[in-house]
C-alpha cells in the first residue's frame, strides 16, 4: 500500500481539478468495481461483495488537496495567488509549485526581510502580500506560460524517515483512498459502495452530492488529521499521537457522530491495534 500511497500524494490534484488523481484510480480499480463518475467529478465505485447487506454500506475519502490559485498577473511577471483550501500561510514563503497545466515552475516570494518593519517580522506573510517569481520579465512573458484561474500545486518529495513514519503534501486525504484502493484490491465481504470524492477542502462539496448519490444507511469517512504529540501540547490536548493506532473521533466542526457507531469504529480499531501490537511482539520479541 506505501507504493500507492507514494504514487498518490506524488500527483497534484487541488479543489477543482482532481484529474489526475481520478484518472489514477479508475485505472488502478479496474474491472473490480463498477464505477460512475459524477457531473462533480467524484469517483462512485459498487465493489460486489461475498454477502448483501440489510443496510446499504458505504465507505469515503476525499482525492483534493490544498494549493493556490492564479487571480493576476503584475506587470513585472510575478503572480499573486488565493488559497484554496486552510493553507497556512507560514508554510507557504519560500517554497516551490508548479502551476497550471504546463506545470511550470515557480517560487513563491515577497518583500525581503531587511526591508520588513518591525512589525511585520512577527507575523507571517500574509497571501495578499505573495508573489511567485516564475523566472519571467513582464506580463506579457507570464501570460504566455499561465493564465488566470490556473491551480499552483507544491511541489513536495515522499520521504521515508525514522521508524514507518513518512512525509509528503496531501497526505490529507491519499491516504484514505490508499486504503480503500487496498480494500477493493483485497475483495469485500459485504457489497460495498466507495467514493472518491472532491472538493472536500473548500466545504464538502463533493461528499455532499456523492451522498445523496449513493444514499447509504451507513457511512465511513477515512480521513487523516493532525497529529497532537508535539511537545507543546499538553496532556488533555494530546488526543491522537503517532505511532498508537487509529483516531476514531466522535465530533468535528460539522458532525456530531452517532454514538453507536462511534463505539463499534472504536472497538474495532482498538482490537486491530490490539493485533497489530502482538504481532509486533511475536515477529520481534522483546530483547531480540
Amino acid at each position: 500500500m506505501l507504493d500507492k500511497l507514494k504514487d498518490l500524494c506524488l500527483l497534484d490534484g487541488i479543489s477543482g481539478d482532481e484529474g489526475a488523481v481520478r484518472e489514477y484510480i479508475i485505472e488502478k480499480i479496474g474491472n473490480k468495481a463498477e464505477i460512475k463518475v459524477d457531473n462533480l467529478g467524484n469517483v462512485i465505485a459498487f465493489c460486489k461483495g461475498k454477502k448483501t447487506p440489510k443496510n446499504k454500506i458505504m465507505v469515503s475519502a476525499h482525492m483534493d488537496e490544498v494549493g493556490m490559485i492564479v487571480t493576476y498577473v503584475n506587470a513585472d511577471g510575478t503572480l499573486k495567488v488565493s488559497s484554496v483550501g486552510g493553507v497556512d500561510p507560514r508554510v507557504v514563503f519560500g517554497r516551490h509549485v508548479r502551476i497550471g497545466k504546463n506545470n511550470v515552475l515557480g517560487v513563491v516570494g515577497g518583500k525581503a526581510i531587511h526591508n520588513l518593519t518591525a512589525d511585520e517580522r512577527k507575523k507571517s506573510v500574509p497571501f495578499d502580500k505573495l508573489t511567485i517569481d516564475i523566472g519571467v520579465d513582464s506580463r506579457e512573458e507570464a501570460l504566455k506560460l499561465v493564465r488566470l484561474g490556473d491551480s499552483v500545486r507544491f511541489v513536495s518529495d515522499f520521504v521515508e524517515f525514522g521508524e514507518d513514519f513518512v512525509k509528503c503534501k496531501a497526505i490529507d486525504d491519499r491516504a484514505g483512498c490508499a486504503i480503500m484502493l487496498r480494500m477493493i484490491d483485497e475483495g469485500m465481504e459485504y457489497d460495498t459502495y466507495f467514493t472518491f470524492v472532491v472538493q472536500e477542502e473548500i466545504g464538502l462539496r463533493g461528499s455532499t452530492c456523492a451522498a445523496f448519490t449513493v444514499a447509504p444507511d451507513y457511512a465511513v469517512v477515512l480521513e487523516s488529521t493532525t497529529a497532537a504529540d508535539i511537545p507543546s501540547a499538553s496532556d488533555e490536548k494530546r488526543v491522537c499521537e503517532l505511532g498508537k493506532g487509529p483516531v476514531v473521533s466522535y465530533m468535528d466542526r460539522h458532525t456530531m457522530y452517532d454514538r453507536e457507531l462511534y463505539e463499534l469504529a472504536f472497538s474495532a480499531a482498538e482490537e486491530w491495534w490490539q493485533e497489530e501490537m502482538t504481532q509486533a511482539l511475536y515477529t520481534f520479541p522483546v530483547g531480540a
